[in-house]
């Protein structure tokens, strides 16, 4: 079973506009709203590349039984721990039509208190035990400690669980230090981790050096439009990266690589393969408007679009 586990879920509300005018009154030409976070995220490409899975975390209010609603629909088995108050949060993301650019405005989200902690591990406990995968994504929300993501991986490293992490700041800080299977930082988030700037081919191999060095067998350093570093412990990293015909929106394409990391790996591809797979992923989501993941035949229209090389030998 795959398990993703949203600490901090939200209802995603993508608006379409020519040009954000900020100051002014701008007028939206198309809304799509999706059941969204990014473990949710996940599970949700998860699904249309053929895999089922199981999503796990917070929800409260009525838009959380929205979202618990919609994964229904979609086919996703929810397995989420109810707060006793407050409300699953709201995201804005404003759409440029002309520009390609997406403005996210994303709300905090509700604060967790002790018992719903407690319910969690709880929650948790009932579900390694059958989990192959366990996929944390995302920010904690209020409430929570930042080691929480370390407290988890030790708490669960004698189960026959993978444990991937996709976090940031404090949280991605010490839950490296627990050694999870797989960690995939983006260029802002690596930089905070490792003190420097990441912005030539001489710092993103430094960066992989650093993170090889923490013992953790699978690394994926997200590039954005360059692409993204896989590093897989025993081989030399590679570089993939393919052109996206146009910009839909930029909003998953992340949880849409990690996804596509998880599928190659659970369909055993060969390495190159499967960095060549998910690259093609995350590609497709760019070329799709709102939060909505590609299915099969738009990703095998990317594959002939993908390129990978061995990071030693990349051009920036």
């Amino acid at each position: 079973m795959i398990v993703t586990l949203t600490m901090n879920p939200a209802v995603d509300k993508t608006v379409a506009v020519d040009v954000l005018g900020l100051g002014e009154t701008n007028r939206v030409s198309e809304v799509i709203t999706d059941a969204s976070g990014k473990g949710i995220n996940v599970s949700r490409a998860l699904v249309k590349l053929g895999f089922s899975s199981t999503t796990a975390g917070f929800l409260a209010g009525q838009d959380g039984r929205w979202i618990e609603e919609e994964l229904l629909k979609q086919g996703i088995t929810p397995k989420f721990t109810w707060l006793a108050q407050g409300r699953t949060r709201v995201n804005t993301k404003i759409y440029e039509k002309l520009t390609g650019r997406t403005t996210e405005v994303n709300e905090p989200g509700p604060i967790v208190q002790k018992i719903d902690e407690e319910a969690l591990w709880e929650d948790l406990d009932a579900l390694i035990p059958v989990t192959q995968y366990l996929i944390c994504s995302g920010s904690l929300p209020h409430g929570l400690a930042t080691d929480f993501y370390a407290r988890l991986i030790k708490r669960y490293g004698n189960f026959d669980v993978r444990i991937c992490l996709d976090t940031s700041g404090s949280a991605l800080a010490s839950g490296v230090q627990a050694r999870p299977y797989l960690i995939k930082p983006n260029l802002d988030e690596a930089e905070h981790l490792l003190g420097y700037v990441i912005d030539d081919l001489d710092s993103v191999q430094s960066a992989m050096k650093s993170f090889i060095q923490l013992g953790i067998p699978l690394v994926i350093l997200s590039l954005g439009e360059k692409g993204a570093i896989f590093y897989r412990e025993g081989a030399e990293p590679l570089w993939a990266r393919a052109e996206a015909e146009l910009i839909g929106s930029t909003s998953g394409c992340g949880d849409a690589l990690l996804a596509g990391v998880v599928s190659g790996l659970l369909a055993q591809r060969p390495w190159d393969a499967t960095v060549r797979w998910s690259i093609a992923v995350a590609t497709a989501t760019a070329e799709i408007f709102g939060t909505k993941f590609p299915n099969l035949e738009h990703i095998e229209r990317v594959l002939p679009r993908v390129q990978v090389e061995k990071l030693s030998e990349g051009h920036w």
